[in-house]
Protein backbone atom coordinates (compact mmCIF):
# COMPACT_ATOMS: atom_id res chain seq x y z
CA UNK A 1 0.00 0.00 0.00
CA UNK A 2 1.68 3.20 -1.08
CA UNK A 3 1.61 6.15 1.25
CA UNK A 4 2.47 9.75 0.44
CA UNK A 5 5.37 11.32 2.27
CA UNK A 6 5.03 14.72 3.85
CA UNK A 7 8.60 16.03 3.29
CA UNK A 8 7.94 19.23 5.26
CA UNK A 9 10.60 20.99 3.21
CA UNK A 10 8.78 24.19 2.26
CA UNK A 11 9.29 23.83 -1.46
CA UNK A 12 12.65 22.09 -1.20
CA UNK A 13 13.13 19.47 -3.93
CA UNK A 14 15.82 16.98 -2.93
CA UNK A 15 15.93 15.50 -6.44
CA UNK A 16 16.88 18.87 -7.93
CA UNK A 17 19.45 20.33 -5.62
CA UNK A 18 20.82 23.82 -6.33
CA UNK A 19 24.48 22.84 -6.52
CA UNK A 20 26.74 25.35 -8.27
CA UNK A 21 30.21 24.38 -9.34
CA UNK A 22 32.50 27.26 -10.09
CA UNK A 23 33.78 27.63 -13.62
CA UNK A 24 37.56 26.98 -13.80
CA UNK A 25 39.68 30.15 -14.05
CA UNK A 26 41.27 30.87 -17.41
CA UNK A 27 45.04 30.40 -17.64
CA UNK A 28 46.94 33.66 -18.09
CA UNK A 29 50.57 34.71 -18.36
CA UNK A 30 51.56 38.10 -16.99
CA UNK A 31 47.86 38.95 -16.84
CA UNK A 32 47.25 38.09 -20.52
CA UNK A 33 45.48 35.08 -22.02
CA UNK A 34 47.67 32.98 -24.37
CA UNK A 35 46.80 33.24 -28.06
CA UNK A 36 46.42 29.47 -28.37
CA UNK A 37 44.74 26.86 -26.24
CA UNK A 38 47.23 25.17 -23.91
CA UNK A 39 45.69 21.75 -24.45
CA UNK A 40 45.27 21.78 -28.23
CA UNK A 41 48.46 23.60 -29.28
CA UNK A 42 51.08 22.22 -26.89
CA UNK A 43 51.68 25.62 -25.26
CA UNK A 44 54.87 25.65 -23.17
CA UNK A 45 54.80 28.17 -20.29
CA UNK A 46 58.55 27.63 -19.73
CA UNK A 47 59.52 29.18 -23.07
CA UNK A 48 61.27 32.60 -23.10
CA UNK A 49 59.35 33.64 -26.23
CA UNK A 50 55.99 35.30 -26.24
CA UNK A 51 54.34 33.30 -29.05
CA UNK A 52 53.09 29.77 -28.32
CA UNK A 53 54.49 27.19 -30.68
CA UNK A 54 54.34 23.39 -30.55
CA UNK A 55 55.86 20.90 -28.18
CA UNK A 56 59.23 20.88 -30.08
CA UNK A 57 59.81 24.51 -29.21
CA UNK A 58 61.58 23.68 -25.95
CA UNK A 59 64.12 21.49 -27.77
CA UNK A 60 64.84 24.27 -30.24
CA UNK A 61 65.58 26.62 -27.36
CA UNK A 62 68.00 24.10 -25.86
CA UNK A 63 69.78 23.64 -29.20
CA UNK A 64 69.92 27.41 -29.62
CA UNK A 65 71.59 27.87 -26.25
CA UNK A 66 74.16 25.17 -27.01
CA UNK A 67 74.86 26.67 -30.42
CA UNK A 68 75.15 30.16 -28.91
CA UNK A 69 77.57 28.95 -26.22
CA UNK A 70 79.84 27.32 -28.85
CA UNK A 71 80.21 30.45 -30.95
CA UNK A 72 80.74 32.76 -28.01
CA UNK A 73 84.33 31.48 -27.79
CA UNK A 74 85.07 32.35 -31.45
CA UNK A 75 84.18 36.02 -31.75
CA UNK A 76 81.54 38.56 -30.73
CA UNK A 77 80.44 39.02 -34.34
CA UNK A 78 79.96 35.30 -34.94
CA UNK A 79 77.90 35.04 -31.74
CA UNK A 80 75.67 37.88 -32.87
CA UNK A 81 75.27 36.30 -36.29
CA UNK A 82 74.44 32.87 -34.83
CA UNK A 83 71.87 34.33 -32.47
CA UNK A 84 70.10 36.18 -35.27
CA UNK A 85 70.19 33.08 -37.44
CA UNK A 86 68.59 30.94 -34.72
CA UNK A 87 65.93 33.56 -33.99
CA UNK A 88 64.94 33.62 -37.64
CA UNK A 89 64.91 29.83 -37.89
CA UNK A 90 62.78 29.43 -34.77
CA UNK A 91 60.09 31.80 -35.98
CA UNK A 92 59.95 30.03 -39.29
CA UNK A 93 59.56 26.67 -37.56
CA UNK A 94 56.82 27.80 -35.18
CA UNK A 95 54.70 29.17 -38.00
CA UNK A 96 55.07 26.30 -40.42
CA UNK A 97 54.80 23.42 -37.98
CA UNK A 98 51.67 22.60 -35.92
CA UNK A 99 50.90 19.54 -33.80
CA UNK A 100 47.56 18.81 -32.09
CA UNK A 101 46.78 16.69 -29.05
CA UNK A 102 45.63 13.19 -30.10
CA UNK A 103 41.86 12.66 -30.08
CA UNK A 104 42.18 9.86 -27.51
CA UNK A 105 43.99 12.22 -25.11
CA UNK A 106 41.30 14.88 -25.52
CA UNK A 107 38.60 12.31 -24.77
CA UNK A 108 40.48 11.11 -21.69
CA UNK A 109 40.81 14.67 -20.37
CA UNK A 110 37.13 15.35 -21.04
CA UNK A 111 36.11 12.21 -19.15
CA UNK A 112 38.37 13.18 -16.25
CA UNK A 113 36.82 16.65 -16.08
CA UNK A 114 33.30 15.16 -16.11
CA UNK A 115 34.21 12.71 -13.35
CA UNK A 116 35.63 15.53 -11.22
CA UNK A 117 32.47 17.57 -11.72
CA UNK A 118 30.35 14.57 -10.71
CA UNK A 119 32.46 14.04 -7.59
CA UNK A 120 32.08 17.71 -6.65
CA UNK A 121 28.33 17.43 -7.24
CA UNK A 122 27.95 14.31 -5.06
CA UNK A 123 30.09 15.73 -2.25
CA UNK A 124 28.26 19.04 -2.47
CA UNK A 125 24.91 17.26 -2.35
CA UNK A 126 25.83 15.27 0.76
CA UNK A 127 27.15 18.38 2.51
CA UNK A 128 24.03 20.32 1.57
CA UNK A 129 21.75 17.54 2.84
CA UNK A 130 23.73 17.26 6.08
CA UNK A 131 23.53 21.00 6.73
CA UNK A 132 19.83 21.27 5.95
CA UNK A 133 19.01 18.09 7.85
CA UNK A 134 20.81 19.35 10.94
CA UNK A 135 19.04 22.73 10.89
CA UNK A 136 15.67 21.06 10.40
CA UNK A 137 16.12 18.63 13.29
CA UNK A 138 17.76 21.03 15.71
CA UNK A 139 15.28 23.86 15.24
CA UNK A 140 12.02 22.09 15.99
CA UNK A 141 9.03 24.24 16.79
CA UNK A 142 7.18 22.36 19.47
CA UNK A 143 4.05 23.15 21.38
CA UNK A 144 4.81 20.67 24.14
CA UNK A 145 4.88 22.12 27.63
CA UNK A 146 8.09 20.47 28.78
CA UNK A 147 10.19 21.71 31.69
CA UNK A 148 13.55 23.28 30.89
CA UNK A 149 14.73 22.62 34.45
CA UNK A 150 13.68 19.74 36.71
CA UNK A 151 14.64 19.28 40.35
CA UNK A 152 14.57 15.62 41.34
CA UNK A 153 15.92 13.86 44.45
CA UNK A 154 17.93 16.91 45.45
CA UNK A 155 19.55 17.44 42.04
CA UNK A 156 18.90 19.93 39.26
CA UNK A 157 18.58 18.79 35.63
CA UNK A 158 18.58 20.98 32.51
CA UNK A 159 17.07 19.95 29.20
CA UNK A 160 19.73 18.86 26.70
CA UNK A 161 19.25 20.91 23.52
CA UNK A 162 21.65 18.61 21.65
CA UNK A 163 19.05 15.84 21.69
CA UNK A 164 17.07 15.06 18.53
CA UNK A 165 14.37 12.42 18.64
CA UNK A 166 12.25 10.49 16.17
CA UNK A 167 9.09 8.48 16.90
CA UNK A 168 9.00 5.19 14.96
CA UNK A 169 5.45 3.87 14.70
CA UNK A 170 4.39 0.45 13.40
CA UNK A 171 0.84 0.67 12.06
CA UNK A 172 -1.80 -2.05 11.69
CA UNK A 173 -4.58 -1.10 9.26
CA UNK A 174 -5.45 -4.47 7.81
CA UNK A 175 -8.38 -5.36 10.01
CA UNK A 176 -9.24 -1.76 10.85
CA UNK A 177 -8.57 0.94 8.32
CA UNK A 178 -10.46 4.16 7.77
CA UNK A 179 -14.14 3.21 7.42
CA UNK A 180 -15.58 5.85 5.08
CA UNK A 181 -13.95 8.59 7.13
CA UNK A 182 -15.61 7.38 10.33
CA UNK A 183 -13.86 8.77 13.38
CA UNK A 184 -11.64 6.35 15.31
CA UNK A 185 -11.18 3.75 12.55
CA UNK A 186 -7.89 4.76 10.89
CA UNK A 187 -5.83 1.91 12.39
CA UNK A 188 -3.70 1.28 15.46
CA UNK A 189 -0.10 2.01 16.43
CA UNK A 190 1.13 -1.43 17.48
CA UNK A 191 4.82 -0.50 17.81
CA UNK A 192 5.97 2.77 19.39
CA UNK A 193 9.68 3.46 19.74
CA UNK A 194 11.45 6.77 20.28
CA UNK A 195 15.00 6.94 18.93
CA UNK A 196 17.10 9.73 20.44
CA UNK A 197 20.53 10.93 19.34
CA UNK A 198 22.79 13.27 21.28
CA UNK A 199 24.36 15.24 18.43
CA UNK A 200 27.29 16.34 20.59
CA UNK A 201 28.40 12.81 21.43
CA UNK A 202 26.58 10.59 18.93
CA UNK A 203 25.06 8.50 21.72
CA UNK A 204 21.84 6.85 20.53
CA UNK A 205 19.06 5.44 22.68
CA UNK A 206 15.84 3.65 21.73
CA UNK A 207 12.92 3.87 24.15
CA UNK A 208 10.10 1.35 23.68
CA UNK A 209 6.71 2.59 24.83
CA UNK A 210 4.17 -0.27 25.19
CA UNK A 211 1.16 0.08 22.89
CA UNK A 212 -1.25 -0.35 25.82
CA UNK A 213 0.19 2.55 27.84
CA UNK A 214 -2.67 4.66 29.16
CA UNK A 215 -2.47 8.31 28.08
CA UNK A 216 -4.69 11.27 27.23
CA UNK A 217 -5.43 10.99 23.50
CA UNK A 218 -6.68 13.90 21.41
CA UNK A 219 -9.93 13.14 19.61
CA UNK A 220 -10.82 14.84 16.33
CA UNK A 221 -13.90 14.98 14.16
CA UNK A 222 -13.96 13.62 10.61
CA UNK A 223 -13.17 17.12 9.35
CA UNK A 224 -10.15 17.39 11.65
CA UNK A 225 -11.77 19.59 14.30
CA UNK A 226 -10.42 18.98 17.81
CA UNK A 227 -13.13 17.61 20.10
CA UNK A 228 -11.56 16.65 23.44
CA UNK A 229 -8.87 14.54 25.09
CA UNK A 230 -9.72 11.20 26.61
CA UNK A 231 -7.63 8.60 28.47
CA UNK A 232 -7.15 5.41 26.48
CA UNK A 233 -4.46 3.10 25.12
CA UNK A 234 -1.61 4.75 23.21
CA UNK A 235 -2.23 2.55 20.18
CA UNK A 236 -5.63 4.16 19.65
CA UNK A 237 -4.07 7.57 19.03
CA UNK A 238 -3.54 6.56 15.42
CA UNK A 239 -7.24 5.83 14.93
CA UNK A 240 -8.13 9.49 15.43
CA UNK A 241 -6.71 10.94 12.26
CA UNK A 242 -6.68 10.56 8.49
CA UNK A 243 -4.73 7.30 8.45
CA UNK A 244 -1.50 9.02 7.39
CA UNK A 245 0.12 12.23 8.59
CA UNK A 246 -2.44 13.48 11.13
CA UNK A 247 -2.73 10.01 12.67
CA UNK A 248 1.07 9.73 13.02
CA UNK A 249 1.28 13.23 14.48
CA UNK A 250 -1.42 12.34 17.02
CA UNK A 251 0.55 9.27 18.17
CA UNK A 252 3.70 11.39 18.46
CA UNK A 253 1.83 13.86 20.67
CA UNK A 254 0.61 11.04 22.91
CA UNK A 255 4.12 9.57 23.24
CA UNK A 256 5.46 12.98 24.20
CA UNK A 257 2.84 13.23 26.95
CA UNK A 258 3.90 9.87 28.37
CA UNK A 259 7.53 11.07 28.46
CA UNK A 260 6.72 14.20 30.47
CA UNK A 261 6.09 16.30 27.35
CA UNK A 262 9.67 16.20 25.96
CA UNK A 263 9.87 17.43 22.35
CA UNK A 264 9.90 14.76 19.66
CA UNK A 265 11.43 16.13 16.47
CA UNK A 266 9.96 13.85 13.79
CA UNK A 267 7.83 10.78 13.18
CA UNK A 268 8.05 7.77 10.88
CA UNK A 269 4.92 5.60 10.60
CA UNK A 270 5.39 2.30 8.76
CA UNK A 271 2.59 0.06 7.50
CA UNK A 272 2.92 -3.66 8.19
CA UNK A 273 3.22 -4.26 4.44
CA UNK A 274 6.58 -2.47 4.45
CA UNK A 275 8.33 -4.63 7.06
CA UNK A 276 9.36 -7.44 4.72
CA UNK A 277 10.59 -5.24 1.80
CA UNK A 278 12.72 -3.07 4.11
CA UNK A 279 14.09 -6.12 5.93
CA UNK A 280 14.91 -7.92 2.68
CA UNK A 281 16.56 -4.80 1.25
CA UNK A 282 19.56 -5.47 3.50
CA UNK A 283 19.43 -9.26 3.17
CA UNK A 284 17.37 -9.98 6.28
CA UNK A 285 18.59 -10.31 9.88
CA UNK A 286 19.33 -13.17 12.28
CA UNK A 287 17.94 -13.35 15.83
CA UNK A 288 17.54 -15.85 18.66
CA UNK A 289 13.80 -16.34 18.90
CA UNK A 290 12.08 -15.04 22.03
CA UNK A 291 8.78 -16.67 21.05
CA UNK A 292 7.23 -19.90 19.81
CA UNK A 293 6.02 -19.52 16.23
CA UNK A 294 4.36 -22.89 15.71
CA UNK A 295 3.15 -22.04 12.23
CA UNK A 296 6.76 -21.68 11.09
CA UNK A 297 8.16 -24.52 13.21
CA UNK A 298 10.13 -22.11 15.38
CA UNK A 299 10.61 -22.57 19.12
CA UNK A 300 11.86 -20.13 21.70
CA UNK A 301 15.68 -20.18 21.71
CA UNK A 302 16.06 -21.15 18.04
CA UNK A 303 18.40 -19.09 15.88
CA UNK A 304 16.30 -17.73 13.05
CA UNK A 305 17.14 -15.79 9.90
CA UNK A 306 14.22 -13.43 9.37
CA UNK A 307 13.29 -12.99 5.74
CA UNK A 308 10.07 -12.29 3.84
CA UNK A 309 6.77 -12.94 5.67
CA UNK A 310 8.58 -14.48 8.64
CA UNK A 311 9.87 -11.04 9.57
CA UNK A 312 6.40 -9.60 10.04
CA UNK A 313 5.20 -12.69 11.88
CA UNK A 314 8.08 -12.43 14.35
CA UNK A 315 7.58 -8.76 15.25
CA UNK A 316 3.78 -8.79 15.20
CA UNK A 317 2.37 -12.09 16.55
CA UNK A 318 0.98 -12.12 20.09
CA UNK A 319 -1.43 -14.14 22.22
CA UNK A 320 -4.72 -12.33 22.47
CA UNK A 321 -5.68 -14.19 25.65
CA UNK A 322 -2.60 -13.17 27.66
CA UNK A 323 -2.56 -9.80 29.38
CA UNK A 324 1.26 -9.59 29.08
CA UNK A 325 1.39 -10.66 25.43
CA UNK A 326 2.10 -7.18 24.08
CA UNK A 327 5.14 -6.84 26.37
CA UNK A 328 6.70 -9.95 24.87
CA UNK A 329 6.00 -8.57 21.43
CA UNK A 330 7.61 -5.25 22.37
CA UNK A 331 10.73 -7.16 23.48
CA UNK A 332 10.88 -8.90 20.09
CA UNK A 333 10.47 -5.61 18.27
CA UNK A 334 13.37 -4.04 20.16
CA UNK A 335 15.48 -7.14 19.56
CA UNK A 336 14.73 -6.98 15.86
CA UNK A 337 15.56 -3.26 15.58
CA UNK A 338 18.97 -3.81 17.20
CA UNK A 339 19.68 -6.72 14.86
CA UNK A 340 18.56 -4.68 11.86
CA UNK A 341 20.75 -1.72 12.86
CA UNK A 342 23.67 -4.08 13.47
CA UNK A 343 23.53 -5.19 9.86
CA UNK A 344 22.64 -1.79 8.41
CA UNK A 345 25.61 0.14 9.87
CA UNK A 346 28.31 -1.95 8.10
CA UNK A 347 26.33 -1.72 4.87
CA UNK A 348 26.26 2.09 5.09
CA UNK A 349 29.97 2.22 5.91
CA UNK A 350 30.71 0.22 2.77
CA UNK A 351 28.29 2.16 0.59
CA UNK A 352 26.70 5.41 1.81
CA UNK A 353 24.14 5.29 -1.03
CA UNK A 354 22.39 2.57 1.00
CA UNK A 355 20.90 5.42 3.05
CA UNK A 356 19.01 6.99 0.15
CA UNK A 357 18.13 3.59 -1.34
CA UNK A 358 16.57 2.37 1.90
CA UNK A 359 14.82 5.72 2.39
CA UNK A 360 13.22 5.40 -1.05
CA UNK A 361 12.12 1.83 -0.36
CA UNK A 362 10.60 2.77 2.98
CA UNK A 363 8.79 5.78 1.50
CA UNK A 364 6.49 3.45 -0.45
CA UNK A 365 5.04 2.07 2.78
CA UNK A 366 5.24 4.95 5.21
CA UNK A 367 4.00 8.33 6.27
CA UNK A 368 6.70 10.62 7.65
CA UNK A 369 7.91 14.15 8.07
CA UNK A 370 11.52 12.95 8.02
CA UNK A 371 13.34 14.23 4.93
CA UNK A 372 16.24 12.64 3.09
CA UNK A 373 18.39 15.50 4.42
CA UNK A 374 17.44 14.50 8.00
CA UNK A 375 18.43 10.89 7.33
CA UNK A 376 21.67 11.94 5.64
CA UNK A 377 22.61 14.16 8.57
CA UNK A 378 21.88 11.51 11.21
CA UNK A 379 23.67 8.78 9.25
CA UNK A 380 26.78 10.89 8.68
CA UNK A 381 26.73 12.01 12.33
CA UNK A 382 26.62 8.45 13.66
CA UNK A 383 29.35 7.34 11.26
CA UNK A 384 31.59 10.30 12.13
CA UNK A 385 31.17 9.53 15.84
CA UNK A 386 31.87 5.84 15.28
CA UNK A 387 28.46 4.81 16.64
CA UNK A 388 27.57 1.23 15.68
CA UNK A 389 25.10 0.38 18.44
CA UNK A 390 22.53 2.01 20.69
CA UNK A 391 21.09 1.55 24.16
CA UNK A 392 17.57 0.15 24.52
CA UNK A 393 15.07 0.96 27.23
CA UNK A 394 11.56 -0.44 27.69
CA UNK A 395 9.33 1.46 30.06
CA UNK A 396 8.71 -0.36 33.33
CA UNK A 397 5.26 -0.60 34.80
CA UNK A 398 2.22 -2.74 35.50
CA UNK A 399 -0.07 -4.40 32.97
CA UNK A 400 -3.68 -4.70 34.09
CA UNK A 401 -6.72 -6.25 32.41
CA UNK A 402 -9.17 -3.70 31.07
CA UNK A 403 -12.84 -3.49 31.94
CA UNK A 404 -13.68 -3.50 28.21
CA UNK A 405 -15.88 -6.39 27.11
CA UNK A 406 -16.07 -5.76 23.37
CA UNK A 407 -15.21 -9.40 22.60
CA UNK A 408 -15.60 -12.26 25.04
CA UNK A 409 -12.48 -14.16 23.91
CA UNK A 410 -10.13 -11.14 23.86
CA UNK A 411 -8.31 -9.73 26.88
CA UNK A 412 -7.79 -5.97 26.72
CA UNK A 413 -4.77 -4.71 28.59
CA UNK A 414 -3.88 -1.39 30.15
CA UNK A 415 -0.27 -0.49 30.92
CA UNK A 416 0.56 1.97 33.69
CA UNK A 417 4.21 3.12 33.78
CA UNK A 418 6.18 3.18 37.02
CA UNK A 419 6.39 6.95 37.59
CA UNK A 420 9.75 6.90 39.36
CA UNK A 421 11.41 4.68 36.75
CA UNK A 422 9.84 6.77 33.98
CA UNK A 423 11.19 10.03 35.43
CA UNK A 424 14.69 8.54 35.74
CA UNK A 425 14.55 7.38 32.10
CA UNK A 426 13.51 10.82 30.87
CA UNK A 427 16.20 12.56 32.90
CA UNK A 428 18.95 10.19 31.78
CA UNK A 429 18.08 10.51 28.08
CA UNK A 430 16.78 14.07 27.61
CA UNK A 431 18.43 16.05 30.40
CA UNK A 432 21.87 16.91 31.82
CA UNK A 433 22.56 17.04 35.52
CA UNK A 434 23.50 20.60 36.46
CA UNK A 435 24.94 19.94 39.94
Amino acid sequence: MKKPIDPNLQGFDENNLPIDIEKPQEFTINGEKPEKDIFSSGFNPLSNHSDSGDGDKLNLNVESREHRHHHSHSSGSSHHSSSESHHHTHHHSSKSKKSKMPVAAKIAISILVILLLLIFAVVGTVLYLESRGKDDLKNVKTETDYQEVIEYNGHKYIYNNDIVSVAFIGVDKRDLGLDNGKIGTAGQADANIVLTVDTSTGKATAIAVPRDTMVDVDLYSESGLFLRSEEMQLCLSYAYGNGTDTSAANVTTSISRILYNVPISKYFALDLDGIAPINDAIGGVTVTSLYDLKKYGISKGDEVHLHGDLTEAYVRTRDMDDVNASLNRTARQMQYIKAFAGQLVPAVINDFSVVSSLYNTASEYSSTDISLSNVTYLASLLLSKGVTDFDTITLEGEMKPSDRIDYADVVYAEFYPDEEALMETVLSVFYKQAD
